[in-house]
């Protein structure tokens, strides 16, 4: 992979966990709001849910930053009718609340399939949208002016909603994505 340095945000210990593990970082400093982690070129904040926590957690990753980062928002979203598994980078992500918006350059040839992304207040169940949802994306672009990545793996559907989703689902949807994950890396890596 690159040593070119990554900022990964992830909102939950089940979705950080498997990255933790995979990338052999460790724990950076004993208290604070967020928790940072960091081996090498990668680093990783764990925000918490929601938009303000994401773009909080951003920013203060930020403060601790020296040079050009590529940065990913990882973790889990909601959608109508993929597969649950499936991992998906979004193209174009909304601010439900705000309609602000961003589009991902086209230049990039992920491992997975390019997906619409909204950030929404609360979670949701009715999977009526199009495209996948999540509760973070905005908050991480809006902190980046737009200059992050959102890499997302379906967690529900309307035929396995996500009420009562535990730890070790997440964490094993994560870990089976980690292949990928890291190919993206090495991929956004090489091409700066």
């Amino acid at each position: 992979m690159s040593t070119h340095p990554f900022n990964l945000v992830v909102a939950l210990p089940a979705e950080s966990k498997p990255l933790i593990a995979h990338f052999g970082l460790k724990r950076q400093q004993p208290d604070g709001d967020f928790p940072i982690y960091q081996k090498g070129a990668i680093s990783l904040i764990r925000s918490g849910i929601g938009k303000a926590a994401a773009k909080k957690a951003t920013r203060t990753l930020l403060t601790h930053q020296q040079e050009e980062h590529i940065w990913i928002n990882l973790g889990i979203a909601g959608h109508a009718s993929r597969p649950i598994g499936d991992m998906v980078l979004a193209q174009h992500t909304l601010d439900e609340a705000s309609q602000q918006q961003w589009a991902l350059p086209s230049d990039l040839d992920p491992p997975c399939e390019l997906e619409r992304l909204t950030t929404v207040s609360q979670p949701e169940f009715d999977y009526t949208r199009p495209g996948a949802f999540d509760m973070e994306a905005a908050g991480f672009l809006s902190a980046l002016d737009g200059n992050g990545y959102c890499l997302k793996i379906i967690s529900d559907n309307r035929h396995h909603p996500g009420h009562g989703m535990r730890a070790k689902w997440v964490s094993q949807l994560i870990k089976e994505q980690l292949g990928k994950i890291e190919q993206f890396m090495g991929q956004l890596g090489h091409q700066r």
